[in-house]
């Protein structure tokens, strides 16, 4: 499990878990179609959330991130040989 010193961020990751348990207890009763899609639809609910979260966050945005060099694509002549 990521440690983390975000506190939002911890309670959103225990959000998604217990979503995820009952999206996994529906599955094992063998829940309806209707109930499963709403389960699931919370789960990547949440999931956007956690993600957007991460995204602005300043605990949370790796520092290297900032400093490290994007990757350009090698010139085509580069590609054929």
């Amino acid at each position: 499990m990521l440690r983390t010193a975000c506190p939002k961020l911890s309670a959103i990751a225990k959000l998604l878990r217990e979503k995820y348990d009952l999206q996994f207890a529906m599955i094992v009763r063998n829940a309806p179609d209707g109930e499963l899609r709403s389960a699931q639809g919370e789960v990547f609910r949440i999931n956007r959330l956690m993600t957007n979260h991460r995204r602005k966050c300043p605990l949370c945005t790796p520092s290297f991130t900032i400093m490290t060099p994007r990757r350009t694509k090698p010139p085509l002549l580069e590609m054929v040989s």
